[in-house]
């Protein structure tokens, strides 16, 4: 089968949930016996063409100099690159990400009269908690978006398929859930030599609706207490420099520390290190740092939004927190600090809740399946 896989970014050159996803997935088809072209947006610095254990990666459109930041005229460009390369090339079967690769995508299947799916991570039922900072224009786009007439919808949750169905009335028969997925292997490929003390770490894009100034705000709180807390930031987005100002405000520099462009071994090294993963996100499909880090063996806490609360078992492997409730929020980050026993078990549970439900092999098997069926 030729398959064509549409989407902003791509490892190694930008490390995001969606990104890794289709890279495990791309890579395990590969080894099936598929041909995957990825099509991607062309980062500053990248060849225009490059081969990714055995996946066809092209980079096109604009150049972005720092992603994911990108202009209007950016997501324009991309849409005319997209639509120009699947006129010209002939695919078995298309996969689109939301949502700046769903249009093109979609025009050009239909045109070519290719199978296509749009993979839908999350929706929002929020205008102020858009995808793009243009929250009004992102909204429109959003409700034109997840109801076009695509073959398939897959999305990574079953709170995600719900939203679909219940705020833009997606016909249930439409939509598929399947689960993101770990690489134990090569997390267990990654060995560290220390733990650090009193840690959190929070991994992902450095958006609005990620609310990374709710963990500065409870940091901030539990250093009255614990002066030597730590917290490891790592990633980029349009929020930094305000991250950074907030942390000199609070009088936390000593305490913070911002990370990024760290390959992905260092990232599982510095998650291992850690005591706790924390995502105070109130839009997620599937939160796959969540996966990740109990796959790390420490547990997570989470606000209770979207597709996180199929991951996160409250008491279980981490606990669920009420979005914006920063006061339960500092409590059970405390309890887990403070009690090493508490933190050992639910690693441990997080672990094998991870060997059970989010393996790569499973999910291919799992998007051949709908591959092979539309």
């Amino acid at each position: 089968m030729k398959i064509c896989i549409v989407c902003d970014f791509f490892i190694p050159h930008y490390h995001g949930g969606g990104e890794r996803r289709y890279y495990e997935i791309a890579k395990r088809l590969v080894k099936k016996g598929h041909q995957v072209d990825v099509i991607c947006m062309k980062i500053a610095g990248v060849t225009n063409q490059e081969e990714i254990e055995g996946i066809n990666v092209h980079h096109i459109g604009p150049i972005i100099d720092k992603p994911p930041h990108r202009s209007s005229s950016n997501f324009i460009n991309f849409i005319f690159a997209v639509f120009k390369w699947i006129m010209t090339h002939n695919y078995d079967i298309i996969d689109a990400q939301a949502y700046s690769p769903l249009i093109p995508a979609f025009f050009g299947a239909k045109l070519k009269k290719t199978p296509i799916i749009g993979t839908i991570y999350d929706v929002s039922t929020e205008d102020d908690d858009q995808w793009i900072q243009s929250s009004k224009i992102a909204a429109l786009a959003e409700k034109i978006l997840v109801r076009f007439p695509y073959d398939k919808i897959i999305t990574v949750s079953n709170e995600t398929k719900k939203s679909l169905v219940k705020y833009y009335g997606v016909q249930k028969n439409r939509v598929s859930v399947v689960y993101a997925g770990v690489d134990l292997e090569l997390i267990d490929s990654v060995k560290v030599n220390e733990k650090y003390e009193n840690t959190i770490i929070f991994v992902g894009r450095l958006a609005p609706h990620k609310h990374v100034d709710h963990l500065l705000k409870v940091v901030k709180s539990l250093k009255k207490e614990i002066s030597d807390i730590n917290l490891l930031i790592v990633g980029n987005g349009v929020e930094k420099e305000n991250l950074i100002s907030m942390t000199k405000e609070y009088d936390l520099r000593d305490n913070i520390q911002f990370l990024d462009n760290l390959d992905y071994n260092e990232l599982m090294g510095e998650m291992k290190k850690s005591n706790v993963l924390v995502l105070p996100s109130t839009r997620e499909g599937f939160g796959m740092v969540l996966a990740e880090a109990n796959a790390c063996g420490i547990p997570v806490v989470a606000y209770a939004s979207g597709g996180v609360i199929e991951v996160v078992e409250n008491g279980v492997n981490g606990y669920l927190v009420e979005p914006f409730d920063l006061e339960k929020l500092e409590v059970v980050i405390d309890s887990i600090l403070k009690n090493p026993l508490k933190r050992n078990n639910l690693g441990e549970n997080g672990r094998k809740i991870v060997e059970k439900s989010f393996i790569w092999d499973k999910i291919v098997k799992d998007i051949l399946n709908i591959y092979n069926h539309i």
